[in-house]
């Protein structure tokens, strides 16, 4: 499948970004990708010499096509007060997001937002009001839910109760002594708040039909049953349970310190396939992506045991962090077209999940998102509580 370019004649969303971290090189990339309809416009960093680093590594040396770059102590403002950028990347520490994306809300930019997304479920809210108050988008930057290949994987089991997922990496010396998802004054979450956000945000995916109306109560306890912290506090390996209603259960093991891993496994009653995807969150290259059915059976008095795979593919002509750039600029313009016309039948109502008013079908998407967001960091809120309380069990009211 090609993409078909609709930027022809269309505005590009211009965006700004605040620091050079790592996982901004990919996203810059992704975001210039013809079929975005989005540029990278300038890239913030307190350090001149590493935003221009990250300039050259990235767009290379044309001064034609590289952004405007912001550096010193009050980079991050000045980026955000600059009016030629319609939008914000911020890439930043958690600890850092909440002062960052309410000034850039407020000043009347779309953001995009790393996860986690907030300290607090509490912050988040916070966030999405300012959002809603202001008819602008805020998305978190979680790319896997925005490739076809997932809207086929979460449905392709019927009446789904278990969902585990293993979703681990092996830091080095370097990333246990720098990395921020290490420093309890950064990112205190860990290795919950890193990888665990991803886990859960798939099992909600899963026992929600990847339909967002059906969010409200779906959690109802969690618990991380084991867990490794560093001197710092932070969490490095987890064992953690989510409990959803009619006895539906999510566990995962996310971890700093074991091998590369990132399976998921989908199993429900009446059901004789098992959904399995090992490539869940970083994919593999290639034009297609694929997850497998997986049925066993055992034989001659169960003795031997036989498979068979179905395998389902998917195509993957546009990767996932193309397709959540293209979905955060569609987005965000149907927000801003929408949010203030009165002809609108849908109107604002935080409690039932509408940040946005609006009646296409990209804003009900973008409502979506946000509730999707919303509860991920509501189960990461109750998972580090449980942390906190010894690792037994804490109740959610979603």
């Amino acid at each position: 499948m090609s993409y078909v370019n609709t930027c022809v004649n269309q505005k590009p969303l211009f965006i700004g970004v605040l620091g050079a971290a790592h996982i901004a090189k990919k996203n810059c990339r992704a975001a210039s990708h013809p079929s975005t309809c989005c540029k990278i416009a300038a890239i913030a960093s307190r350090s001149k010499k590493r935003g221009e680093d990250f300039v050259s590594e990235v767009f290379g040396t044309n001064p034609s096509s590289s952004p405007i770059i912001y550096g010193g102590d009050s980079a991050y403002f000045n980026l955000i007060e600059d009016k030629s950028h319609d939008a914000v990347y911020i890439p930043l520490p958690t600890k850092l997001h909440k002062q960052y994306v309410i000034s850039a809300l407020e000043i009347g930019k779309h953001v995009l937002l790393e996860k986690p997304v907030a300290s607090s479920a509490d912050e988040y809210r916070q966030m999405l009001l300012t959002a809603s108050k202001n008819g602008k988008f805020l998305m978190d930057g979680t790319m896997f839910v925005h490739h076809p290949r997932t809207k086929a994987f979460v449905k392709s089991i019927p009446n789904p109760t278990r969902v585990h997922f293993n979703f681990t990496f092996d830091g080095d010396i370097n990333f246990h002594q720098n990395d921020v998802r290490t420093k309890k004054n950064l990112d205190f979450m860990g290795c919950i708040g890193d990888l665990g956000w991803y886990c859960i945000r798939m099992g909600l995916l899963v026992f929600s039909g990847a339909d967002a109306d059906n969010l409200k109560g779906l959690v109802t306890g969690v618990q991380t049953a084991r867990y490794e912290l560093n001197d710092d506090g932070v969490p490095l390996v987890a064992e953690c349970i989510v409990h959803f209603t009619e006895n539906r259960i999510l566990s995962f093991h996310c971890s700093f310190v074991h091998p590369l891993n990132q399976t998921v496994q989908v199993s429900g009653s009446g059901c004789e396939y098992t959904a399995i995807v090992t490539d869940a969150i970083l994919p593999f290259s290639g034009e297609n992506l694929t997850f497998n059915l997986v049925k066993q059976n055992l034989t001659h008095y169960d003795e031997i045991v036989t498979a068979e795979t179905n395998v389902v593919v998917c195509d993957n002509t546009i990767v996932q962090e193309v397709c959540m750039w293209s979905h955060f600029n569609e987005w965000a313009r149907m927000i801003e077209q929408e949010s203030s016309s009165e002809s609108s039948r849908t109107v604002v109502d935080v409690d039932r999940g509408i940040w946005w008013a609006g009646d296409s079908s990209g804003v009900r998407e973008a409502n979506a998102v946000a509730s999707y967001s919303l509860l991920t960091q509501i189960v990461l809120d109750g998972l580090m509580e449980s942390v906190r309380r010894g690792g037994s069990k804490v109740d959610i009211c979603s």
